[in-house]
Order: structure tokens, then sequence, then C-alpha cells
């Protein structure tokens, strides 16, 4: 989700916060109520969610179809930080968990999943949204060769990554996302216009210390 307003410290200034949750909450709440409860809290934030019609990404199905494998039964395994990824028994292979994984040669792997969670990643790494409009449902293992620089995260936490950082010639070796996705997968990423989330600042204090 972007972040809209602010004063210029937010993307400045660095915090560090230690919180302890009584009991044994889930991640959701951990990362939803209880955070949302410490920021009110510690740094009087004031949030409220705007939707508003801007430039994305359209991820349709490409002339010819799409090229997805679907997930087999047990390919991969649902964790979050309640419940990580199971030993292995003896002698058998360590499971493989849902979700993204990049290997440095610019393979790009995901378990499980959707064209929604597809969607979010893709849009990680471009200047824009990514809008499913597939109409592919059901749960997909994705594989696809990208070049480096491509993989490359564009935003972090609500913000853009410093956009001179240094590539070297090996990154822009392979294909881009664009064409990787078409070639590959047998979708398309295509400019338009559609409803993005906002979540707009109206206010926010810098917190005392302890």
């Amino acid at each position: 989700m972007q972040v809209l307003g602010g004063p210029g410290w937010i993307d400045s200034d660095g915090f560090d916060i230690v919180a302890k949750a009584e009991g044994n909450p889930t991640a959701s709440q951990l990362y939803g109520p209880m955070l949302r409860a410490l920021l009110e809290d510690r740094f009087r934030l004031k949030v409220h969610r705007e939707t508003r019609e801007v430039p994305v990404y359209l991820l349709t199905t490409a002339k010819g179809g799409a090229k997805l494998e679907p997930t087999k039964e047990r390919t991969c395994v649902s964790t979050d930080i309640n419940h990580p990824l199971p030993q292995p028994a003896p002698g058998q292979p360590r499971p493989q968990a849902c979700g993204s994984q990049i290997i440095g040669d610019g393979t790009f792997d995901m378990y499980g999943a959707t064209m929604e969670s597809l969607s979010i990643q893709l849009a990680l790494r471009l200047d824009r949204d990514v809008i499913d409009k597939t109409a592919l449902a059901g749960m997909f293992d994705i594989h696809l060769k990208v070049s480096r620089a491509d993989l490359l995260r564009r935003v972090v936490a609500g913000a853009e990554v410093d956009p001179s950082a240094p590539v070297v010639a090996a990154d822009l070796s392979g294909p881009s996302i664009f064409t990787a996705v078409q070639q590959q997968l047998g979708l398309r990423l295509e400019p338009g216009k559609g409803p993005v989330e906002f979540l707009v600042i109206d206010q926010i204090e810098r917190p005392s210390g302890n």
C-alpha cells in the first residue's frame, strides 16, 4: 500500500522500537491491530484510507493463453511467524515453503501463488501497482528467468528504493519482466488506469523517549 502525507522526517529519521506482546498472538494480530495500537500510542498516528484512479499495469492473459503450472497437492507448506517450515523426516527432502524466492542468477520462483499474489510481487519491482485482470482462479507454481536488475525491489515499506544505486552489466542480462511474463507465463502487463488504495497520514508526531 502506498503512503501519502506526513512531514519530511518520516522518510529520514529512524527509530528503534522494542515491544513484547503478551500471550501468543498470531502474525496477523502482531502486524495488524497490535502494531496499529503501538503507532497510535507512541507516534500519535492518525490515518485514513483513500482510493484514487491512477496509472497501473493490468495483468491479462496473452494471445494463445496462459502457460501456468497448477500447484499440486502438498507441493508447498504455508508458513508464518507462528508456524515455521517443519524439519523433514530423516532421509526426506526439505519441504518447500509457499511464497516467493529469488536466486542470484535471475530466477524468480513462487509456489502456491494466486494471480493476486503474483500481481503484488510484480508491483514491488515496477513503477506502478499491478491489477489482476486474468480471471484465473486457483494456485500456481510460477517460474521466471528475468534480468537481475528487474528483480530488484523498487518499493520497500511505502517508499521507493534509491534509483541511483549502481547496476553492474551482469545484472542486465536476461529478459525484462514484461518480456518474461509474456513469453514464459503467457500473461501480459499492459499500461492502464485503475483504483489504488492509499494510506493517507492525517497526523503524526515524533515519539518521546521511554
